[in-house]
């Protein structure tokens, strides 16, 4: 995909009121990000409204952010992309990574739990970490503290996925 493209993808995720599902019925109807880009101020004055579109300076100072980070955005149909995060219903058009992508080709188990959580309840989720992780399974759970926590430890032997979704930053 080319950097142009990779832009144009990210500026319609940018844009007000462009969610996921609007985000993929529009990749599907115009086939690239710079199609829809061109399509949608006509599209949106035949709907009777106004879009700002957002700017490609915003999408190329997100993308250099997210490099300096040592990260980068995958879309949802590059191959790196989780294929099961792909199969559901509004799943995020592009996600930000930073690693080896090849343990969500694998297959995945989430595990998540409270903050506060009891001794018990981290040992258990560390313990079935281990186990998961020791049969090839990637562990993915988000990075807060508890449950979450004691996942990640439990599968540092095998591969684990931190997700967060208020960015890499």
């Amino acid at each position: 995909m080319t950097h142009a493209e990779r832009i144009a993808r990210l500026r319609l995720i940018r844009t007000p009121n462009i969610g996921p599902v609007s985000w993929q019925q529009l990749m599907q109807r115009f086939g690239s990000g710079a199609a829809v880009i061109d399509a949608l101020p006509d599209l949106a004055v035949r709907g009777g409204g106004k879009l700002r579109v957002a700017s490609a300076d915003i999408a190329e100072r997100e993308m250099a952010r997210v490099a300096e980070l040592g990260a980068r955005h995958v879309f949802r149909d590059e191959a790196d992309y989780s294929p099961l995060l792909r199969e559901v219903e509004g799943a995020p058009p592009a996600l930000i990574v930073r690693g080896d992508t090849a343990m969500l080709q694998r297959p995945c188990v989430a595990i998540v739990g409270a903050r506060n959580a009891s001794a018990v309840a981290c040992r258990f989720a560390r313990r079935l970490a281990v186990d998961l992780a020791g049969h090839g399974v990637t562990v993915v759970s988000g990075l807060a503290r508890g449950v979450d926590t004691a996942a990640h430890v439990g599968a540092m032997g095998g591969s684990t996925a931190g997700v967060i979704a208020s960015g890499i930053d």
